[in-house]
């Protein structure tokens, strides 16, 4: 494990937090948690930590989860709409959106669990996820490299990530149970920390 259970929940968390607070949807914000989640590793545990993105694959308890679209010749792509982020981290997969998945689609019911594996275990190919836990990634480089450079022309996105930062602490260190924020209208306003409890891992 490259990182503790406590502490992947608690970046969990405060990106979720975040998200909430911007009323976005954090169960389709995969940008935000991989890109969020890469700066908290960098930042605290001085790791290269990168946020990847494209097609991904699970095995949940025997579901499928797919981020991808169809193409027209019958094969799949994480380059358009449908893609997913995860991070990479000293040969680890770390995806910190996984305990948002029921939330991501109706009649998703998968359980709220870390997802953190060696990116060796991953699956050779999309079609051999064949026990929960497995999962299978191909990253589109070009096509995500679009996204970010949009993506970051939005200066609120990289102050949300300092304030991520700063608001994450290693357990088993306190961390503030709400912190303040300033909107671009100068207004304050309390931010909880929130998020879906943790029933495991896969």
């Amino acid at each position: 494990m490259l990182i503790k259970q406590s502490d992947y929940y608690r970046i969990y968390r405060v990106i979720n937090s975040l998200l909430v607070n911007e009323n976005a949807n954090p169960a389709t914000a995969s940008m935000y948690f991989s890109t969020f989640g890469a700066f908290i590793l960098e930042h605290h545990y001085k790791m290269k930590a990168k946020p990847k993105g494209g097609l991904a694959a699970y095995n949940f308890d025997g579901k499928r989860v797919l981020f991808a679209d169809h193409r027209e010749d019958g094969y799949v792509s994480g380059a358009g709409e449908n893609f997913h982020c995860w991070v990479e981290a000293d040969g680890w997969a770390i995806d910190f959106m996984a305990p948002a998945f029921s939330e991501r689609a109706a009649g998703l019911a998968v359980p709220s669990k870390m997802f953190q594996r060696p990116l060796s275990a991953m699956a050779p190919s999309i079609n051999d996820l064949l026990h929960s836990g497995d999962f299978f990634y191909h990253s589109e480089p070009e096509a995500m490299t679009l996204r970010f450079a949009d993506w970051r022309e939005h200066p609120m996105i990289g102050d949300l990530a300092t304030v991520a930062t700063n608001w994450f602490r290693k357990s088993p260190k306190q961390m503030q149970a709400s912190i303040t924020v300033r909107d671009q209208q100068g207004k304050t306003r309390i931010v909880p920390l929130v998020g879906n409890l943790l029933a495991g891992a896969w």
